[in-house]
């Protein structure tokens, strides 16, 4: 049985209680599941004892920051940084996670961090030149705070070098179940996600959007009704006059219904349906590309072939090779996969 690994979140006041804990109770189940302590599991805080997360729940740190030596660290397998808004801005004014993340650099093997706790890494220097990931709220301000960086606005998590990103609060889940594959195998993940009662294992290169969530959040009710009824459908000929119709408002009332709410023409947004619909069945099918063209509503491979290119920047084929996870094959984020919001 292969030696313990051990943990340790940086932790802090007003920090997201999902960004400690959705991580931590991921390798608790791989504790269950493989019936051994494969990873200890501890918090770093600025002082040890309780303290009170952005919900108002209260964890204890086993440790504070200056027990977080460079002694200890050269026990320490995986390193992760939690994240939390005005926590964050606090902590980065503090300096201490900064620090310790720098003197973790070439003692510690895997340095991660959850959701903005990506901006603790930037500070440290160490995601120069790395692609990483963030919540989509917070990518801007990365991008200005520390340029170097390859930020993949839309990944879930990454990881480049043995340093881990994930996007924001559960994408935290999808990074610790990544590294647990990468530790002990798939089959290994899979059991823990299904013990958590999660839907399924996201690869990084999921987008953190999905069209169909982007037009459920947005102002009005039609576009989600609408795109319910496309990604029921897709090999329908969703024209604008059909969208229209479906919609009871003329034609002119949906094109300003969809720029105003999703800054996208109709058109545009059957395309990122049926997209959608054809990178998930791309990740979680053994269906071939021409099937799944046909099934998601482009009619063939080759208007695919430019719709991926058009929007994605890869070809369907390329999108499958990168992010599609086999036995012991690691969940990898690379190219970004491009996607919208509601204003």
């Amino acid at each position: 049985m292969a030696a313990s690994r051990n943990i340790l979140m940086l932790a802090f006041p007003n920090a997201q209680l999902l960004d400690i804990a959705g991580p931590l109770q991921m390798f608790a189940g791989a504790n269950d599941e493989l019936a051994t302590q494969a990873y200890r599991l501890e918090i770093a805080a600025p002082e040890a004892g309780p303290f009170a997360t952005s919900s108002g729940v209260r964890l204890v740190a086993d440790m504070s920051f200056a027990a977080v030596t460079a002694k200890r660290l050269a026990r320490i397998h995986t390193l992760m940084a939690a994240g939390g808004n005005e926590g964050v801005q606090v902590e980065l004014e503090r300096g201490a996670i900064t620090q310790i993340i720098k003197r973790a650099v070439g003692r510690v093997p895997r340095l991660a961090s959850v959701c903005s706790g990506a901006f603790f890494l930037a500070a440290a220097g160490v995601l120069d030149g790395r692609r990483a990931a963030t919540h989509w709220r917070a990518v801007e301000e990365l991008k200005r705070f520390r340029p170097a960086i390859e930020i993949d606005g839309d990944a879930i998590h990454a990881e480049d070098r043995g340093v881990w990103t994930s996007a924001g609060v559960t994408a935290g889940m999808d990074l610790a179940l990544a590294m647990i594959e990468a530790d002990h195998g798939r089959d290994v993940a899979l059991a823990i996600a299904r013990r958590h009662v999660v839907f399924r294992i996201r690869p990084g290169g999921q987008s953190q959007f999905s069209s169909e969530l982007a037009a459920q959040s947005s102002r009005n009710a039609k576009t989600g009704v609408l795109a319910e009824k496309i990604a029921a459908s897709p090999q329908n000929d969703w024209k604008t006059d059909v969208l229209a119709q479906e919609a009871g408002i003329s034609q002119r009332s949906l094109s300003r219904l969809f720029r105003s709410s999703l800054d996208v023409s109709p058109a545009d947004f059957v395309e990122r349906v049926r997209i959608d619909l054809a990178r998930r069945r791309l990740l979680e099918t053994a269906d071939n590309v021409e099937t799944i063209a046909f099934n998601c509503g482009f009619g063939s491979l080759r208007r695919m072939d430019r719709a991926f290119a058009r929007i994605i920047g890869v070809s369907p084929t390329e999108f499958r090779a990168r992010f599609k996870t086999n036995g012991d094959r690691k969940c990898r984020s690379s190219m970004s996969v491009l996607s919208f919001s509601p204003n």
